[in-house]
């Protein structure tokens, strides 16, 4: 048996190890399999420390604690300071049983010492007691009194009207008793961890907690005996119902048992990867295509999302459109009309200005997944009701062309048990890819569109702006092609073309 490296523990490793024993142990001693976080995800890290930072402004005038000035130098300081009887600190940094932990506001009230705990999300969750548990156990370990926990959060509710109103963008939730009360728990979860810690690799299995209640950065290192077209694979089918299978020695589809249950739609998939049946209603499809009236608008918006509102009536991680593509055919002609707003300008009224008179002709309007557009004509609707009336209309035209795909009134195989764009598209029309775009997905259109705001005018700007553009008239044009492909299904004499 070989020392672990460390038995020092941070908060993010502690709640690291309540979720999974093995996950902390590989963090310690294998941190090269860890997984970097992608754009997305490195991009939710950036909204907490920039939410986390704004929430400062709450509790003015406390001293910050750098974190580069090391963990150890900020203990002392942080002493010193409670010593001299600062109001509120910033980062306020403690240890106590080997573990550390950096308290995001620590303020004098009138009863005590309070402790602030910033989430971006907006609202408070059990998992996040856990962070102010640990931190409690360090804080009142290292010898300070605290009558109070607080978890403070964004306010959803909160709509901006001005100047931005802290007090009404954040909430602060009193947690003080959950937070107490997991304190009896924590002196064995900490002697756990760390008997795992002095031992090998743990043998521990895949299983919810790989995802829950966060996806793991060493999944793909503990799930690489995982193959293409597992359990896993099956749309829809919850969690733990694909862990009973798995635990009972079922991995690959073949091997389920025909007792086990599945949806319609689930037997379907699973009959489709193991036999390669094609399953194509065209009697569902036909009816389908005849709610649709020429001439016909294929719409497709691309949105963003802040945590802190930048604009009036704006909420905090509302979906706001900035760009939209509209493909209209008529007779066979094929046109196109967009939109893309301008970075660091509220872009949903010239949006909406557009888009009625770009669909002003459109009998029927095509979308993908028609509740993601519907809701956001609707919030626009509601943030200028001079417009309320053109949006219904649009509303009142609008098909959704995800319906034959949900329905699996057409699947193959390729489709992998979804009926998302990104996966319709490649089976019906292989011709036609995102593949080699250099924005080829709505999360990186989202993160592409609010950089530019902090790009100067010049090439790089425009070459940005030009491939949301591509990207969104690509998401269009897919469905066009998807539409002639079904098309083409319901008449015996082969493909329609429209070009």
């Amino acid at each position: 048996m070989r020392k672990s490296r460390s038995f020092f523990l941070s908060k993010s490793q502690f709640t690291r190890g309540l979720q999974c024993h093995k996950s902390l142990w590989l963090l310690k001693n294998k941190p090269d399999l860890r997984v970097e976080p992608d754009a997305s995800l490195q991009a939710r890290f950036d909204t907490g420390t920039e939410v986390g930072i704004l929430a400062q402004q709450l509790f003015p005038g406390g001293v910050t604690l750098e974190y580069s000035s090391g963990i150890s130098k900020n203990i002392v300081t942080t002493q010193d300071l409670i010593g001299s009887g600062a109001q509120t600190i910033y980062e306020a940094t403690f240890r106590h049983d080997n573990v550390a932990a950096m308290v995001d506001i620590l303020h004098r009230g009138q009863e005590g010492c309070e402790l602030y705990e910033v989430k971006s999300t907006t609202a408070t969750k059990d998992i996040f007691i856990n962070d102010t548990a640990i931190q409690y156990y360090v804080v009142a370990g290292a010898g300070i009194s605290i009558s109070r926990v607080f978890l403070v959060h964004l306010n959803n509710s909160y709509s901006r009207k001005g100047d931005l109103d802290l007090h009404g963008l954040f909430t602060m939730d009193d947690v003080t008793a959950p937070t107490v009360n997991r304190q009896a728990d924590i002196p064995q979860q900490l002697a756990d961890m760390r008997r795992t810690l002095e031992g090998d690799e743990p043998g521990i299995d895949i299983g919810p907690y790989c995802t829950v209640p966060y996806e793991c950065d060493f999944k793909p290192y503990c799930w690489q005996h995982i193959p293409e077209s597992s359990i896993f694979d099956i749309a829809n089918l919850r969690s733990n119902r694909k862990f009973a299978l798995y635990y009972g020695g079922v991995l690959h589809m073949h091997d389920i048992p025909p007792d086990f249950s599945l949806s319609d739609n689930m037997q379907t998939q699973v009959e489709a990867e193991l036999t390669g049946r094609e399953f194509i209603n065209t009697c569902n499809i036909r009816e389908f295509l005849s709610t649709i009236t020429e001439p016909v608008g294929f719409l497709d918006f691309e949105t963003f999302m802040e945590a802190v509102p930048s604009f009036e009536q704006q909420r905090p991680y509302q979906q706001i459109p900035f760009q939209y593509s509209l493909h209209r055919v008529e007779n066979g002609k094929l046109t196109h009309q967009e939109f893309l707003g301008e970075p660091g300008r509220d872009p949903r009224r010239p949006f909406i200005e557009k888009l009625l008179a770009d669909t002003k002709n459109c009998r029927t309007i095509l979308v993908y997944n028609q509740a993601f557009e519907i809701t956001r004509l609707q919030e626009l609707a509601a943030c200028f009701p001079e417009f309320a009336e053109g949006v219904e209309a649009i509303i009142a035209r609008i098909v959704d062309l995800m319906v034959p795909f949900r329905n699996k009134d057409f699947y193959v195989k390729a489709m992998c048990g979804s009926h998302s764009i990104k996966y319709v598209l490649p089976a019906l029309v292989p011709d036609l890819s995102y593949d080699n775009l250099a924005i080829a997905d709505g999360e990186t259109a989202m993160l592409s569109y609010a950089g530019l705001g902090k790009i100067n005018a010049g090439t790089e700007k425009e070459k940005i702006r030009q491939d949301l553009l591509e990207y969104c008239r690509l998401d269009t044009l897919a469905m066009v092609r998807i539409w002639e492909k079904l098309t083409s299904l319901t008449q015996p004499r082969g493909q329609l073309s429209l070009f």
